[in-house]
């Protein structure tokens, strides 16, 4: 009875690695592929927090940063996309005009400074789905080139997720 037990421990453990690493690693292709709301952007906020986890295709001119906060830098284009952590995550864009744009989990436009003179913008001036649009160009082909799921969880990935994205 002992041996039983151990090994159904054993393969429940083996089988809960497995499907971990599964959602994290493939959760940009979960993310693209799920239903979602109308200004909501599960695969941006898949790819900077599992950038870790996902393939990182190698691309001219993209570069990935783990140190600290992940990053996606395009050092072609002058533009950067990643994530800060204070209280909570957050997102942050800057492009080539120096401006560095911080988002809410929710991508939420919270704050725009132009960096070379401390400048906070108001972030009413900005056109918000215009630079989502922006940052979704410089990852696509970062997202383009995730791989399909050996074992597709997607009905696993969409009921742990589908009340954040909604």
């Amino acid at each position: 009875m002992g041996k039983i037990i151990t090994k159904l421990l054993i393969i429940t453990l083996i089988l809960s690695i497995y499907i971990f690493y599964n959602l994290k690693s493939n959760s940009v292709y979960y993310a693209k592929n799920m239903p979602k709301g109308e200004g909501q952007y599960p695969e941006l906020v898949m790819l900077i927090d599992n950038l870790d986890w996902v393939y990182t295709p190698d691309i001219e001119g993209i570069k990935y940063d783990f140190d600290g906060t992940k990053n996606i830098i395009n050092a072609l284009e002058f533009k950067r996309f990643g994530n800060i952590y204070s209280d909570y995550t957050e997102y942050v864009y800057s492009n080539r005009d120096d401006i560095v744009h911080r988002f809410t989990k929710g991508f939420d436009l919270k704050h725009a400074t132009r960096l070379r003179v401390m400048e906070v913008i108001d972030i009413s001036s900005i056109d918000k789905n215009k630079l989502i649009k922006e940052i979704e160009e410089f990852v696509k082909p970062i997202i383009d080139q995730q791989p399909k799921p050996f074992i597709n969880l997607q009905w696993l990935f969409n009921l742990i997720y589908q009340d954040e994205f909604k």
